[in-house]
Order: C-alpha cells, then sequence, then structure tokens
C-alpha cells in the first residue's frame, strides 16, 4: 500500500476517536453519578498515557515498530467492543485507561517510523500532512461526533470506532518498511543494557543534542498551557453569550481551521525549525491572552482562529525535529518528550479550578501563557549558549 495513503487512514482513526469520545460521554451520563464517572473517564486516560509513555519509548525501540502499531490497533477496537458488550462504569473507564496506553504506544511507534517510511527529506512535508489531516478531524469530527450520537445512538458510533482500528491494523500487516530501529545482532547485544537502562539512554543522548532536549522538555510547559486554556474555553464561550454549546464548538473549529492553515504554510518558507518553534509558540501564547480579554465574540473567534494558526505551524517544526533524533533511540525520545507532555496536561488540569478560584480565569490564562514564555525564553537561552541552533536547520 502507498504510505502517503495511510495518513488518511490513520487520519480515519482519529476521527473515529474524537467521535467515540462523545458517544462515551453520552454513555456515561446515563449512569449514576455520571459526573464523577466522567472525571474518572478522563483522568484515565490521560494517566493511561502518562505512566505508560516511558515504557512505550522503551518498546518502540526493541520490538518491531509496525508490529507494536498493529497490536495496539487491535487491542485499542477489542476494547471499545468491550464497551458495546458490557456497558458498565468499570468497563468504560478500564477501556479508557488502556486506550491511553495503547494510544502513546502506536503514537510514538508511529512517529518513530515516519523517517523510515517517507525518508528523512520527506519529514517536514509528512509532518504537514499529518498535522493539517489532524486539524481537518478535529473540526468535524464532534461535530459528527455529537450529531450521530443524537440521532442513531452511541453504540454505533462507539463500534465505528472499533472498526476504524481494526481496519488500520489490517491495512498495517499489507505494508511493509524497515521497522526495526536496530539490526537483529544490534539488538541482541544491546538488549541487556536496553531493558535495564530504560529511559537513561534517552537522556544521555539528548545531552549531547540540546535542541531535543530542549524540545522534549517544552513539553510540559506546553501542556500545562494548553490544558488552561482547553479548561477555560467552554466558561469563555458562557461568559459571551450564556448557554451557548454552538459558540464552543465553533472556538475549537476555529483553533483546527487555523491549525490546518498553519501546518499548510510551514513548509512553504525556508524556517529555522528551532527558532520558528520558539517564535511561533511565544506568539500563540500572546494571541490566547488577547482572545481571553477580548468582549467580542468575532475578534474572539479570530484571535482563537490565529492562535490555532501558529500552533499548527509549530506542531510541524516539533514533529520534524524530535524525528531527527537517531533511530536507535528516537522511540526513547519520544517516549521522555510523551510522558512530560502527559505530566503536563495532568497537572494543568487538576490546578486549573484551584488557579481560576484563586484569581479567576483570566488570571489563570494570563499565569499559563507567562509560565510558556519564561520556558520559550530559557530554553531558547540554553539552546543558543550549547550552540546546537545549527543542527535544528533544515
Amino acid at each position: 500500500m502507498n504510505m502517503k495513503k495511510y495518513l488518511y487512514v490513520n487520519a480515519l482513526s482519529s476521527l473515529g476517536s474524537r467521535m467515540d469520545l462523545i458517544a462515551c460521554s453520552a454513555l456515561i451520563f446515563t449512569f449514576e453519578h455520571s459526573a464523577f464517572w466522567l472525571m474518572a473517564f478522563f483522568v484515565a486516560r490521560q494517566v493511561g498515557g502518562m505512566l505508560f509513555s516511558p515504557f512505550a519509548g522503551i518498546l518502540a525501540d526493541r520490538m518491531d515498530r509496525r508490529q507494536a502499531m498493529i497490536a495496539s490497533d487491535i487491542g485499542a477496537g477489542l476494547a471499545l467492543l468491550a464497551i458495546l458488550l458490557i456497558p458498565h462504569p468499570y468497563v468504560v473507564v478500564a477501556a479508557a485507561f488502556l486506550k491511553g496506553m495503547l494510544y502513546t504506544l502506536f503514537a510514538i511507534s508511529f512517529q518513530a517510523s515516519l523517517p523510515q517510511m517517507f525518508g528523512p527529506e520527506k519529514l517536514a512535508w509528512v509532518n504537514s500532512l499529518k498535522v493539517r489531516l489532524e486539524s481537518f478531524v478535529g473540526i468535524v469530527g464532534f461535530l459528527l461526533g455529537g450529531l450521530l450520537t443524537d440521532h442513531v445512538g452511541y453504540a454505533l458510533v462507539i463500534g465505528a470506532d472499533a472498526a476504524s482500528f481494526l481496519f488500520s491494523a489490517a491495512i498495517l500487516t499489507r505494508m511493509r518498511w524497515e521497522s526495526r530501529a536496530t539490526p537483529d545482532k544490534a539488538e541482541k547485544a544491546e538488549e541487556k543494557e536496553t531493558a535495564s537502562g530504560g529511559m537513561r539512554a534517552a537522556f544521555v543522548y539528548l545531552q549531547g543534542a540540546p535542541v531535543l532536549l530542549a524540545v522534549s522538555l517544552l513539553a510540559a510547559p506546553l501542556a500545562i498551557s494548553t490544558a488552561a486554556h482547553n479548561y477555560g474555553l467552554p466558561f469563555l464561550a458562557d461568559g459571551l453569550s450564556r448557554g451557548d454549546a454552538t459558540l464552543h464548538g465553533l472556538m475549537w473549529s476555529a483553533m483546527s481551521a487555523g491549525g490546518l492553515v498553519g501546518a499548510y504554510f510551514a513548509v512553504r518558507f525556508s524556517v529555522d525549525f528551532w527558532r520558528g518553534l520558539l517564535g511561533a509558540y511565544g506568539l500563540m501564547a500572546l494571541l490566547v491572552v488577547a482572545a481571553f480579554a477580548a468582549e467580542w465574540t468575532a475578534a474572539v473567534l479570530l484571535l482563537l482562529g490565529c492562535a490555532g494558526l501558529l500552533s499548527g505551524a509549530a506542531q510541524v517544526y516539533e514533529g520534524t525535529l524530535l524525528q531527527l533524533a537517531k533511530n536507535e533511540v528516537r522511540g526513547k525520545v519520544l517516549g521522555v518528550q510523551g510522558f512530560l507532555g502527559r505530566s503536563g496536561f495532568f497537572i494543568g488540569f487538576l490546578g486549573a479550578p484551584l488557579l481560576t478560584a484563586a484569581c479567576g480565569l483570566f488570571g489563570l490564562v494570563v499565569c499559563a501563557q507567562v509560565l510558556l514564555i519564561f520556558a520559550l525564553v530559557g530554553l531558547g537561552v540554553y539552546v543558543q549558549k550549547s550552540g546546537g541552533v545549527a543542527d535544528s536547520r533544515r
């Protein structure tokens, strides 16, 4: 199968996952104590991914990455089918935890495979297309999930998502690329070190690659800042148009549409990836603050769309830089970045209600974005002093 076509197959699974999120939420609302179980559902997804990220990175470097992706897809599909067979709160939460783990393994294995699937020279183009597809999925996925759940019920939507994972696994069985991180002999020689060293090998490697270390460390403050405005968007929508859920959806659509445009233009200009990432995320933080300060709906949507544009471009640069890591440790590097990102989201979502109570919604957003800007400045200075900027050039 053509490698490019698989990007669309993967986007189909992402579309199903967004629809499934709405359907599972609708199912949870039929349970007693639904507020508690909804919180448990979202926490289980994050905790599963956070705890498993380091191990997923090790597995992605030790296993055949294609086989790891197949196993992840099959496991996710079966977890969703279990919800249909036993629609009980414990099953839904357990499936969310398992999907968080399997999604992490799939994502790390997939990202680590892209240089072998398409070639290092096409990484920027591939990441641009990947981000554009994810942005498109973000625009239509939640809306479609809500419409289908309302009109045909949660069972069909969850079943369709399970089918999309199993379809992806079937397609992967027909694809071939150099999907092992190391040749068999080298792997056998280093197997003991890989198993016992864990993530230490990734940190040792990152110490000699300042740009990659900075991108990995940036994942935590970036996730905290994202969690803050994600938490704040429904409150912002309610303040502008009380009780209007449509406006909340439009806010997400505006950011997703911006991300699609940003990812498209990210590869149309000759940009140093590291400096481009710093500039895009810095401006994005300022635009998010401006959006929460605006008083007119049109201005808020425009500012969020521009923030999404910059975020889309930055994601292309970020993914391309991380995929330039040495193949033998690429999975572990992505595992470190994934663990820090998941941890940041976990901290951000736990801290957001407390910070909002202390200094208000706008104060929450300002604190989170200032944290991100300080991290960008600090890591930028570190990379500059380390002489690692040249490594980030196209």
